[in-house]
């Protein structure tokens, strides 16, 4: 198999443009590379956008690759900005963008 490669730079210019005029100050694009058990997601924010509470996807970290956010759950929240990874903690939590921000998803996939 041939290895897979996505330019994260050009991803995150397109999301951010995306987020900036959607309703919900928010976009999301799948990234594939091909691969059988992890799923990547990215998600773009403007300022203020969120992803409200929701229940853990499951094994799944949160990098952030532009700007600023607050991973939040009811024990704490954490401060990420660009170039931080946090494990998503393992109950109900929500994302909220401190500036416009690009986060990459990743999880594992369930069967």
């Amino acid at each position: 198999m041939n290895p897979v490669a996505v330019e994260l730079s050009l991803l995150t210019d397109h999301l951010l443009k995306e987020a900036a005029t959607s309703p919900h100050a928010r976009t999301a694009q799948r990234v594939s590379l091909d691969h059988q058990r992890l799923r990547m997601t990215a998600i773009g924010f403007a300022a203020g956008g969120e992803l409200p509470d929701h229940k853990n996807p499951g094994e799944a970290t949160l990098q952030i690759l532009v700007g600023r956010v607050r991973l939040s759950w009811a024990a704490g929240d954490l401060e990420l900005e660009s170039g931080m990874i946090a494990r998503i903690p393992d109950s109900l939590h929500r994302v909220e963008a401190l500036e416009p921000s690009v986060v990459l998803l990743t999880a594992v996939a369930l069967d």
